[in-house]
């Protein structure tokens, strides 16, 4: 049986969360910080994880960073084209996680141990 990674189903939950949370509006209290930390750390982590680095600290930092300039080119491409909505840019920016997450779920395994260190 294969081992799960559990950052993709971070991702994958956060993102589903972050979008739950907005639809069914959720008092800010819940909705900022679960909004707040998607946008800032999942869309970034999802492909970062990607490039296998191995230190904590350098894997976080590029993924804030990356998070941060999609949900830039994200709104700013929206708004553009004149099809801006932060409902709609939520729902991009959920669905680029999940295809950065996907691949990570289907191919983890015991074969591929990461081991970060500091």
């Amino acid at each position: 049986m294969r081992s799960l990674d559990w950052w993709p189903v971070a991702i994958v939950a956060i993102g589903l969360s972050a979008c739950l949370v907005v639809i069914v509006g959720a008092p800010l209290t819940v909705r900022a910080p679960v909004v707040f930390g998607f946008l800032l750390l999942c869309p970034g982590m999802a492909f970062v994880r990607l490039l296998r680095v191995q230190h904590a600290s350098i894997e976080l930092t590029l993924a804030i960073a990356l998070s941060l300039t999609l949900d830039l080119l994200v709104s700013e491409g929206m708004a553009l084209v004149g099809v801006w909505s932060a409902w709609r840019a939520l729902g991009v920016l959920v669905l680029l996680a999940v295809a950065g997450a996907a691949p990570q779920m289907l191919l983890s395994g015991p074969d591929e141990p990461r081991v970060l260190e500091e």
